[in-house]
């Protein structure tokens, strides 16, 4: 009984640990837990039109990706240190988000592009924030207030190493970024493959290699009796 425990174990955790790794490789990734923000109205629609101005793209959950996006990582730690937006950035749009569940944002790119990620996810507040240059909002007085899930993700890099290539720092990261639903801390769309590959370890695991060996100890045993 404790052997057939061991062999299920071994046949959930082998695909799981397997896809963790796959997904962590060459990514940097921000997990975080949807919460309503209540915000002014007016607040919401000057962020909103901002939004649209810039042409942001939006991710939404269970998955979404975008492919082949492009940021020019900052040369050093204190440029990078400015918190006023510039064009060494790019923004996306959380929508969609389901108060109380938990999401994951990455981004991957090639392991050739000596660059570090950072990503940050603001509300409404701390966006605009960022837009007027760290003046405080104002969201007091008796404005119409609207309870809102919608977030933003901030997409920064900074270069880090060497190249040999001359210019190579000056260059556009090309990297792809991903809004995830997270499932027990497994990205929802890994599920289904951690199933099918539970289910076709197991179908080897519980069927074949018991006949496999069966087929196997009888031929030894028709050649000890010849012998």
């Amino acid at each position: 009984m404790e052997s057939w425990l061991k062999n299920i174990l071994i046949v959930l955790l082998f695909p799981y640990c397997l896809l963790y790794n796959l997904i962590s490789a060459n990514t940097e990734k921000e997990v975080f837990t949807s919460k309503a923000e209540i915000i002014p109205e007016s607040l919401f629609h000057e962020v909103n039109n901002w939004s649209v101005q810039e042409g942001l793209v939006t991710l939404k959950p269970p998955y979404t990706i975008q492919r082949y996006e492009r940021v020019i990582p900052y040369k050093t730690s204190e440029e990078f240190e400015s918190t006023e937006r510039n064009e060494k950035e790019n923004w996306y749009i959380l929508d969609e988000l389901e108060e109380g569940k938990t999401y994951e944002t990455r981004v991957s790119y090639a392991s050739t592009s000596p660059t570090i990620f950072v990503l940050n996810i603001l509300d409404f507040k701390e966006a605009m924030k960022i837009l007027r240059n760290n003046n405080a909002t104002d969201d007091q007085g008796s404005h119409p207030k609207l309870s809102i899930t919608k977030k933003f993700l901030r997409v920064r890099a900074i270069y880090d190493g060497v190249s040999i290539r001359h210019g190579r720092d000056s260059r556009p990261v090309i990297y792809n970024v991903v809004l995830e639903t997270l499932v027990y801390g497994v990205p929802r769309v890994a599920i289904n493959l951690i199933f099918v590959l539970a289910i076709i370890i197991g179908v080897a695991n519980f069927i074949f290699v018991p006949k496999i060996y069966k087929a196997l100890r009888n031929v030894i045993e028709e050649k000890d009796k010849k012998e």
